[in-house]
């Protein structure tokens, strides 16, 4: 069970990550060498291949709602770095966001602090992470040349399909084909 204090302390930190990730990249220099983030990915790779990816991840509302099989979800908000699909009646949402930048360690790390189940996940020669929230929701990304791509789920009040970390990684797998 959460306590009040510590989704506050969530909240902030994923704030900030997200924050410093998203607009400027957040540079290490000044950084001790050596941290606890610098290692926690035995795969990270600053080499692989960049994506171009189009506005919200070359993905469409159709592609989102036959994905997730949330029946109503639209887009909700667009940008040129992030997109939110929402569906009204259930509260379900999907969001993707390109980190340009910006290491994928840092979130794979802020996710198992914040309590989530973490597993590894290669997307056509893209490594990344899953992180586990609940039942209804998950998260992923995959590395793309020093930055990454994020999609973020949760069915809030909808029944997910199938388990949300299998359902969240075929978007990340459809995001990655639509960049090809």
């Amino acid at each position: 069970m959460w306590k009040r204090g510590t989704i506050a302390g969530a909240a902030v930190v994923s704030a900030i990550v997200l924050g410093c990730s998203t607009l400027s990249g957040c540079s290490s220099s000044g950084s001790d060498s050596g941290s606890a983030t610098d290692s926690a990915s035995p795969s990270s790779s600053p080499d692989t291949e960049e994506l171009f990816v189009g506005e919200c991840g070359s993905m469409t509302d159709e592609h989102i709602a036959s994905i997730t099989a949330v029946r109503g979800i639209t887009s909700s908000s667009k940008n040129a770095v992030r997109c939110r699909w929402d569906a009204v009646d259930t509260g379900a949402y999907a969001m993707f966001t390109w980190y340009r930048g910006s290491p994928i360690d840092r979130e794979r790390t802020v996710a198992g602090q914040m309590g989530r189940e973490i597993g590894i996940i290669d997307v056509d020669g893209h490594p990344g992470f899953t992180a586990k929230g609940t039942d209804a929701s998950c998260e992923a990304g995959v590395e793309s040349g020093d930055g990454f791509l994020h999609w973020s789920l949760n069915y809030v009040f909808a029944v997910p399909p199938r388990d949300s970390c299998e359902v969240v990684e075929d978007l990340v797998r459809a995001t990655v084909e639509n960049a090809k």
